[in-house]
């Protein structure tokens, strides 16, 4: 069985999830700094090595007006570099409030604000991938 890999496209740093082999899960896999404006693609393939990928899912950033803003302009470009390095499907989801909810589940966890820094795009990435996976399985 495949996995889907979650991403969370910022301007400093990617982050990355990843589901279970049932795609009913998803877990927090890691963050990618994007020194000198680079993808991070030879990381994340790295990462991935050695694991079947179904499918990327991509958190699109779209304005609480439903358009897509400047950010959301800039991940379509990210995801067209990603088609090109990367044989796998891309599918674009919605992220609206992602970043939101994973600092809602981490400050509810407790965990201190030094460390939130280092987690929270991951648990972003954590989180489109769940509401992804959770849309899926509804079906």
């Amino acid at each position: 069985m495949a996995y889907y890999v979650g991403i969370d496209v910022g301007d400093v740093r990617v982050g990355l999830s990843i589901s279970d082999k049932t795609k009913k899960i998803a877990f927090p896999l890691n963050v990618i700094n994007r020194k000198n404006n680079s993808f991070g693609f030879n990381k994340i393939k790295k990462l991935l090595e050695g694991k079947e990928v179904e499918a990327f899912v991509v958190g699109l950033p779209i304005r609480s007006d439903g358009v897509l803003g400047e950010q959301g302009k800039k991940v379509l470009q990210y995801i067209e570099s990603l088609k090109s390095y990367f044989p796998y499907e891309v599918i674009t989801w919605d992220e609206r409030y992602s970043t939101a909810l994973a600092e809602k589940y981490l400050l509810e966890s407790k965990i201190k604000r030094e460390n939130r820094r280092k987690l929270i795009d991951k648990v972003a990435a954590q989180v489109i991938l769940q509401s992804f996976l959770d849309n899926l399985n509804k079906k």
